[in-house]
């Protein structure tokens, strides 16, 4: 593991009109840029990129980019960058478009730039990237996720953008943020200052704060962003969403902040990619909390974290996440979770993975 804490970005700018800033920021790196985002995101940032590259005197070039962040493509495009003399790498759009930003930029060894035009998931902000296979399969943490030696070097977040987003993928957003205060607890119904190390103790007290203010405003925070408005409560989910959730992430050096409930994630990547290929990174999981939940000896928390995921019209079971629950599903699912090293090797954990596959089902 490294041994280096990385806590944050090195530059953070959320504000209405961020992305007026983006030539400023991005020249403060260099003279050359290279910027890769999905159609749509481009589509809303690419005009007064442009602009704004161009009053600062900067060379840039545009690529669009529609795939998953795999190692391949990674690889190609850090070449591509080097070969041409960029000096910067910046990245618009989504969390796979994020991650394809950062993996580009370290492999070429050049300062990353992330603009989010979502809040789906805090990948602007954390020195990591989910990789998947080129069909889309995940990876997984054990598989080849790529955690990288230095954090981002400036993040732009632009609220007026953010008030524009559909407001599911906002809810995605507040499920991931959630994730973290149930899955530090990992197996245990109550922990207390003497469970962990200061640095996880700091993650973990910090992601509970989180869970509360996300859970007091979460259905204000959808609807304003529903009604493209900018309120304090968006303005707060947007820094949660990314600067805490992200120092969460620094904090427990990006591994002891996750547990089932993302490795449930890689695991409808890789098993079923094309039947939940439609759903959102904070979709899956958010449903797979209700497996973590019960795998922490906390199922009475159950019927009330489906009614407040309901609320925002979040799935509550694999089968609505479109995985079909036969045994032969569900019994690939406990065998990959026991795999990972979130599982201890006892008989008793074993019984209640198994109760907690059950519990994510419909009939749970």
């Amino acid at each position: 593991m490294n041994a280096a804490y990385k806590l944050g970005a090195g530059r953070y700018i959320q504000m209405p009109g961020a992305l007026k800033l983006a030539g400023k920021e991005i020249g403060r790196f260099g003279t050359r840029v290279f910027i890769i985002g999905g159609t749509t995101a481009l589509s809303i940032v690419e005009d007064t990129l442009r602009k704004k590259l161009e009053e600062n005197h900067l060379q840039y070039e545009f690529r669009t980019y529609n795939g998953y962040t795999d190692r391949e493509t990674a690889a190609a495009l850090a070449q591509y960058v080097r070969e041409q003399g960029y000096e910067v790498v910046a990245g618009a759009g989504g969390g796979r478009i994020m991650d394809l930003a950062k993996a580009v930029a370290h492999l070429a060894g050049t300062p990353v730039i992330t603009i989010p035009t979502s809040a789906a998931t805090c990948a602007a902000y954390t020195p990591m990237s989910v990789m998947y296979t080129k069909d889309g399969a995940a990876l997984g943490t054990a598989g080849g996720n790529f955690y990288h030696e230095y954090e981002v070097d400036a993040v732009l977040v632009d609220e007026e953008i953010m008030v524009r987003q559909p407001p599911r993928y906002a809810a995605a957003g507040m499920l991931d943020s959630m994730a973290k205060y149930i899955e530090i607890q990992n197996g245990h119904a109550k922990i207390d200052e003497n469970t962990f190390s200061l640095e996880m103790d700091t993650a973990y007290t910090l992601a509970a704060y989180i869970y509360r203010i996300l859970e007091r405003n979460c259905l204000k925070i959808y609807g304003d962003i529903r009604d493209h408005r900018l309120t304090r409560e968006v303005h707060d989910f947007l820094y949660i969403n990314f600067v805490l959730t992200g120092f969460i992430s620094g904090s427990s050096k990006a591994l002891g902040q996750t547990a089932l409930a993302h490795e449930m994630y890689y695991a409808a990547r890789m098993f079923f990619t094309e039947e939940a290929q439609s759903y959102l990174h904070g979709e899956i999981v958010g449903t797979s909390l209700i497996l973590q939940l019960s795998y922490n000896r906390t199922e009475e928390r159950i019927p009330g974290f489906k009614e407040f995921m309901r609320r925002m019209k979040m799935p509550v079971s694999l089968g609505e996440l479109g995985i079909p629950e036969t045994a032969e599903n569900k019994r690939k699912i406990y065998e990959y979770l026991a795999s990972t090293e979130f599982v201890d090797d006892t008989p008793e954990n074993h019984l209640f993975l198994k109760r907690a596959v059950e519990a994510v089902c419909s009939g749970g």
